[in-house]
């Protein structure tokens, strides 16, 4: 997916990076972004990658939360959205214009139209099958960790594969 191998090329140019998802954190919402927040660490050792929010102290065992200790300059910072179709519904974000440069990535129909990069997949069950597609497609090695937060976040969007729109292509990733 070419947009992945832009959204590299983001993550290697900032070296403060945030990930936000929505208000209500889910199984989906959090462990994708402390999926993404592994894989990106893993990658790139050097960066500082922030995962803001609200905590959920019932899904503390996915990872913790971390807001900027010290202020840093937003507009020299990286924004990743996760399963977010409106602004509105961002947690720990104020305002997304202040940051360098906006990622979205969703699999919920489109509410606002927002990020500089826009990967929205309607027909994912899930941003983690999202995540999961991307990094195999990029041949980005998974840990057991981070197989489990993306596996727990697909499990609980479709509500145990039990929904419809649990594809075959989610079975094929799992």
């Amino acid at each position: 997916m070419k947009l992945f191998k832009d959204i590299l090329k983001l993550i290697k140019k900032y070296n403060n990076i945030v990930i936000a998802r929505h208000i209500g954190a889910d199984p989906d919402a959090l462990g994708s972004q402390f999926a993404l927040k592994d894989v990106i660490n893993k990658l790139y050792p050097e960066k500082t990658v922030y995962t803001v929010g609200n905590p959920a102290s019932r899904f503390k065992f996915l990872g913790e939360l971390n807001k900027p200790e010290e202020e840093i300059d937003y507009s020299k910072a990286l924004l990743i959205v996760l399963d977010v179709p409106d602004i509105k519904r961002i947690d720990g974000i104020h305002n997304i214009e202040e940051y360098g440069y906006v990622i979205k990535i969703d699999h919920h129909p489109q509410v606002d139209d927002f990020g500089d990069i826009k990967i929205i997949d309607e027909d994912a069950c899930s941003t983690c099958q999202m995540l999961l597609e991307i990094f195999l497609e990029n041949k980005i090695k998974l840990d057991e960790e981070i197989g489990k937060k993306l596996f727990l976040g697909i499990v609980s969007d479709t509500d145990r594969f039990l929904h419809d729109y649990t594809s075959q292509k989610t079975f094929q990733l799992v």
